[in-house]
């Protein structure tokens, strides 16, 4: 029951990536063959992180523990952004810098 509980957790903690992924592939589609290597490689990242938050995470207080939930799943948003190719351009990063209006 432990191992199922911990497995639904991974699974939960992955659906805001999984999420992100699908609106970079419709807005950011020219990713070329770098799509092929990328997309896994970026799940598997962030399972590991998360999973590796899980681990470290019962040993912590109910304050620091959605500390570390909120850091994790914003960590992995990042690695998302970040790892994502982009064929042709300036990255992903660049571009979504670029259009924000901030101090502009």
């Amino acid at each position: 029951m432990k191992k199922s509980i911990n497995l639904l957790k991974v699974l939960v903690a992955l659906v805001p990536s999984l999420i992100l992924m699908f609106f970079l592939l419709n807005y950011f589609p020219h990713t070329g063959l770098g799509r092929i290597i990328a997309l896994p490689f970026i799940l598997v990242i962030n399972t590991v992180l998360i999973t590796l938050g899980i681990t470290f995470i019962h040993r912590l207080s109910q304050s620091l523990i959605i500390a570390t939930w909120t850091l994790t799943l914003l960590f992995t948003l990042v690695v998302t952004i970040l790892i994502y190719p982009q064929e042709y351009g300036p990255s992903v990063i660049h571009q979504l810098w670029n259009k924000m209006p901030i101090g502009r």
